[in-house]
């Protein structure tokens, strides 16, 4: 009896064993759909209308570089008769996104007045990266190789002939740095392109963050201060860099301003051979016809 009961279980145990493969398995959810987990060790996600299993790419984004940077962020220009202070306007050219071999680009501006017959603009960014002086010697913005540079290399490069008549030629005033007074600063000059003053800066700009600034992609590939082994340090501050000011620093003949990264105007200044990260912003008058 007992040998007929151990047979009957061999068979009925096989009989279920048939009886479940023949109706596809235990039942699951998700309408019977599984997800396999892949051999790559990637995360995948499952996409709720068609149930199909998706795999992210791997990101390719290096973390030590913002995905965006400041002067790739949208804005709207305006054309020169219609601008007021605080708008943007284009005029003239210049390397700006690191590419050479595709030409110049629009060079803009950030309006800081309107007279009702000129603009006195900025450069919305810091186009060049480059030491107030090159030599070591008493120095004001006077004789700086920076206002050199300005009137003479940076205006044959970015304007036209027909752009270039509508600077106009500014007495630029040689202001003595309101903080330290004793710091000569030479005599006034004709300028069509110059730097700002300490005291200009007061009066432009309302406030520290809107003096902030980004230099350009082509000013960070130009200059070793930019380099890799700083992009760290320039993502966790947006890019931003220093920018020269015109006028005389702490020591005599030895330090220029300049307003650093927070957007504060250091009237101490920097040494003008400093390589540190301090770029420049042009600032001129422009006719409005």
């Amino acid at each position: 009896m007992k040998t007929l009961t151990k047979i009957l279980a061999l068979i009925l145990a096989a009989l279920l064993a048939i009886s479940l493969g023949a109706c596809g398995g235990p039942k699951v959810p998700n309408g019977g759909k599984t997800t396999e987990k892949p051999d790559s060790g990637k995360t995948e996600t499952t996409n709720a209308q068609s149930g199909t299993a998706e795999t992210p790419e791997p990101s390719q984004t290096d973390p030590a570089v913002p995905t965006e940077q400041p002067f790739d962020r949208p804005y709207t220009t305006v054309s020169l008769k219609d601008a007021k202070a605080g708008d943007v306007i284009v005029f003239g050219s210049y390397e700006q996104d690191g590419d050479a071999s595709n030409g110049k680009e629009p060079l803009e501006w950030l309006v800081l007045a309107n007279d009702g017959g000129s603009l006195f603009v900025i450069t919305l960014y810091a186009i060049e990266h480059m030491q107030f002086h090159s030599s070591l010697a008493k120095v004001t913005w006077e004789t700086s190789a920076v206002r050199a540079w300005l009137n003479n290399d940076f205006i044959a490069a970015a304007f036209s002939p027909s752009e270039s008549s509508k600077i106009k030629l500014s007495t630029v005033i040689a202001e003595k740095n309101p903080d330290y007074p004793n710091s000569p600063a030479g005599n006034d000059t004709e300028d069509k392109v110059f730097l700002l003053s300490v005291q200009e800066v007061g009066t432009y700009f309302k406030d520290g963050a809107s003096r902030k600034c980004a230099p350009t992609k082509a000013v960070i590939a130009g200059s070793n201060v930019f380099s890799r082994s700083n992009k760290a340090w320039y993502a966790d501050h947006d890019y931003l860099c220093g920018w020269w000011l015109r006028s005389p620093g702490m020591y005599k003949d030895l330090y220029v301003s300049y307003v650093n990264h927070s957007g504060s105007a250091s009237a101490g200044g920097q040494v003008y051979l400093s390589g540190t990260d301090i770029c420049v912003r042009p600032a001129m008058w422009i006719t409005v016809e």
